[in-house]
């Protein structure tokens, strides 16, 4: 019996020491709590990115008010200039003025208005010219081409003034503004030339229109 008993607790003994020697094992971390925190570093990254991005362009697109004033005094006083330069501009012109003389209505007498009047227009003088003047260039043909039908509309706005208003000088404006506008609307746009093209040519290129139209000769009668 007693044999058995040490044979029996002998294993006992050693099982109970061999689990005091050892000692827990540690739980591994969770994966999914490491990827989840690598994750939300990187949002954070780029939303703090983003964020200095963000106030860097609206740092840059803030407009200075007296930066933009000065601009657009320079832009209107360059406005000006053009608009000068243009009025004291000489264009080209028809080698003759042309003349007329048409009855107009005003009052119990007659009148009668003989005048000559000069188209102008913005154009590159031609090679060729004569005596007459220098040759015409595309414009200028244009012009010659319909220049019965011009000469109609010439005399039509002529015809229709009164006496009244042919005295008065806002009544000689509204018929040179009258006389541009109408010819204009008959005359072809002008296809720019190589030079214009190749931005070769000095000054506005030609368009093929009329800028103004004025008497050489008036008299009201």
């Amino acid at each position: 019996m007693a044999e058995e008993k040490a044979k029996s607790g002998a294993p006992a003994g050693e099982e109970k020491g061999e689990g005091a020697d050892k000692k827990p094992a540690k739980k591994p971390l969770n994966k999914k709590i490491i990827i989840i925190a690598a994750i939300l570093a990187a949002d954070l990254g780029i939303m703090a990115g983003l964020g200095f991005f963000i106030v860097g362009r609206l740092k840059g697109n803030t407009v200075d008010p007296d930066a933009a004033s000065k601009h657009e005094q320079e832009e209107a006083e360059k406005a000006e200039k053009e608009k000068k330069h243009q009025l004291t501009k000489i264009g080209m012109v028809l080698p003759k003025p042309l003349p007329f003389t048409v009855n107009i209505g005003g009052g119990t007498a007659s009148h009668y208005l003989k005048c000559s009047i000069q188209l102008e227009w913005d154009g590159v003088e031609a090679a060729g010219g004569g005596e007459g003047g220098p040759a015409l260039d595309a414009t200028g043909t244009e012009i010659v081409k319909r220049m019965p039908k011009i000469t109609d509309i010439i005399i039509n706005i002529l015809s229709s003034q009164s006496y009244e208003e042919l005295l008065r000088p806002s009544g000689k404006q509204k018929m040179k503004e009258a006389i541009v506008t109408e010819i204009n609307a008959i005359l072809p746009d002008l296809v720019p030339d190589e030079k214009a093209k190749k931005g070769k040519q000095e000054g506005p290129a030609p368009t093929g229109k009329l800028r103004n139209a004025f008497f050489t000769e008036f008299i009201v009668q």
